[in-house]
């Protein structure tokens, strides 16, 4: 064989073998969609939900006649229905407070005629011997070139009327201290919601008897671990609406011993006592006007210092818009009463 055909010969193969390998890497035209990649082949599986990622838990829907349980905004201990709060109380169990005297009052001031002929409330000289070491608020002035008014509200029964007081105390800017029972932030929790949400603030009138108040009876029927236990359950309903890091600090007593106000010290509580107060039932209110309301309103609580206490009623509210107008005029503050330690 000569030498040009075994080059020619020697070409043809080598062009025979690139032109194998070059078919094994085109595709077969038939079509291959039914066809199952094997594991090894080179298709890129994208995945159906991102890592981690799960489904929507449907929501249950309650079976008939089931009631839900209430949504509660403070932190719980999950064994215990009715759990201390998380703010720390005392222990009183052996703070010895039968050394102090259980003999109650009602009545913590009388009128005196003051400076300019102007009538003022002052502290009983046997009530003054209670609270000389108490932690307690009465008449309150903090500058003799302005004149402080301490507004104060005391709530157990909802009347209907307390929404419109609160329209009335937003209208003029006015914020005021809201004393409150248990059954009453139980029953009006909006209601207590809105007071705290308008910059009021709420206090504790501790436990009252459901007829609307805790007789010197009931009262002394009470040792000083039960009184102490009623101021609790007022913080425990306060906590389960606002949470386990709130607490009240003012406490305002219907009756009072010198016991009873060192346990409320004891409990963390300013005393706030009043200095004038309406009384709705009483029979020199109820045969006045409105217009009659606010000259007696002006004339008794609008003074230097005054820590007036009024309650959510239909006459009692109109005749506090025209008080509140009148101390505008006078330039007389509305302040808050606030805690003294």
């Amino acid at each position: 064989m000569k030498k040009s055909q075994f080059i020619t010969i020697f070409i043809l193969l080598i062009v025979a073998s690139v032109i194998i390998c070059i078919g094994c890497f085109i595709d077969d035209p038939k079509d291959k969609s039914n066809e199952t990649p094997s594991p090894s082949s080179a298709v890129d599986i994208l995945p159906t939900m991102k890592p981690l990622e799960t489904e929507p838990v449907a929501e249950e829907t309650p079976e008939p006649g089931a009631t839900e349980e209430p949504i509660e905004t403070g932190t719980k201990d999950p064994a215990s229905k009715t759990p201390l709060p998380s703010i720390p109380f005392p222990n009183i169990s052996n703070l010895g407070f039968a050394r102090y005297d259980n003999t109650f009052d009602h009545f913590s001031t009388k009128w005196v005629t003051g400076e300019n002929n102007q009538n003022k409330a002052v502290i009983l000289d046997t009530v003054l011997e209670k609270i000389k070491d108490i932690d307690y608020v009465f008449y309150t002035v903090e500058s003799e070139t302005e004149w402080n008014h301490y507004m104060t509200f005391v709530l157990h029964w909802e009347t209907g009327y307390t929404g419109e007081l609160l329209d009335l105390l937003k209208k003029y800017d006015v914020k005021a201290v809201f004393f409150v029972t248990k059954m009453y932030i139980e029953k009006n929790p909006d209601l207590v919601r809105r007071m705290k949400e308008e910059g009021h603030i709420i206090g504790s009138r501790g436990q009252i008897a459901d007829g609307g108040e805790m007789t010197e009876a009931k009262l002394k029927e009470q040792t000083a671990e039960e009184f102490y236990q009623g101021l609790l359950g007022v913080e425990k309903a306060y906590q389960d609406l606002f949470g386990s890091t709130e607490r009240m600090y003012l406490y305002r007593p219907d009756y009072f011993s010198e016991r009873t106000l060192k346990v409320a010290e004891a409990a963390g509580y300013t005393v706030v006592f009043r200095t004038y107060t309406y009384y709705s039932d009483a029979a020199e209110y109820q045969n006045k006007s409105v217009e009659e309301l606010v000259i007696r309103f002006n004339a008794r609580a609008a003074y230097n210092g005054s820590v007036s206490e009024f309650i959510p009623e239909k006459k009692c509210i109109d005749a506090l818009e025209g008080f509140i107008k009148n101390c505008i005029d006078q330039k007389i503050n509305f302040k808050l009463v606030e805690r003294r330690h």
